[in-house]
């Protein structure tokens, strides 16, 4: 019976996949749905395999007890420094509408953790940002632009997060190594064998670039600019103590030798 319900899922998955709507398929755990989507984005844009995933692991993947690994959850809302986990979509939906009538803007929703304040416009409704197809076909165009950019998907990846050097370089290190590692793709067979992650592909994968190297060493330089100017400031304060505790010294003194 499970290994018939497991051929019939798989056949679905390759007759929905055409059609880029893996998500939707009936009895999908909620856990897989954004590595599903990520697996069929990956081969329909062209993305290197477990690059999509490993973004959204990294965005709002959470620590899943079945397989006992952390996995990419849909309903995922960040805003104001704190992520929120949602057991249904219509939940985070509720959340991100209760935050909007409170003023803010910069909201993150989704497998993909998509910024609607930046972004929101690509969808037809909040409800369809949250859906797992939109979410993640939207972050793998914009993931396709960065990487005709820059002509380099690691760099392409860190500028996902954030363009800020800094900022991008950090980002780029934790996502490297959730790449690295096969992504979800081992967690995802123990949950449900019906979807197919991406297969590697064939060699090493790129860790760095002129770019990226350039990018650090500006960043390095940046932060050594500030550390020896910090270090100038902090010598000079220490002078001006010694030399008031000088002076306070040889007043005392020559009060006393009168």
């Amino acid at each position: 019976m499970a290994m018939a319900r497991i051929m019939w899922l798989t056949a679905l998955m390759v007759l929905v996949g055409a059609r880029g709507a893996v998500a939707n398929v009936p009895g999908l755990p909620t856990q897989v749905l954004c590595a599903a989507e990520a697996s069929q984005a990956e081969r329909s844009y062209g993305i290197p395999p477990q690059l999509l995933d490993a973004i959204s692991l990294v965005e709002s993947g959470r620590y899943d007890t079945q397989s006992k690994a952390v996995l990419a959850w849909p309903w995922t809302v960040m805003a104001e420094g704190q992520g929120r986990y949602f057991p249904s979509k219509a939940e985070a939906v509720a959340e991100v509408k209760k935050l909007k009538a409170r003023g803010v803007k910069n909201i993150d929703v989704g497998c993909m953790q998509v910024n609607l304040m930046y972004h929101g416009a690509a969808f037809t409704s909040l409800e369809d940002a949250f859906e797992p197809a939109s979410n993640v076909a939207y972050a793998a165009r914009f993931l396709k632009g960065l990487f005709a950019s820059t002509n380099h998907w690691p760099t392409a990846a860190s500028y996902y997060h954030s363009q800020t050097p800094s900022l991008a370089a950090i980002y780029r290190e934790k996502l490297m190594k959730v790449w690295h590692g096969g992504g979800s793709s081992k967690a995802i067979a123990s949950v449900s064998p019906a979807v197919r992650p991406s297969q590697p592909a064939q060699g090493p994968r790129p860790t760095t670039s002129h770019k990226v190297d350039e990018m650090r060493k500006s960043w390095q330089a940046q932060r050594a600019a500030v550390g020896t100017e910090a270090s100038r400031i902090a010598d000079a304060y220490r002078q001006a103590r010694m030399a008031e505790y000088q002076m306070r010294r040889a007043n005392y003194e020559a009060r006393r030798a009168r």
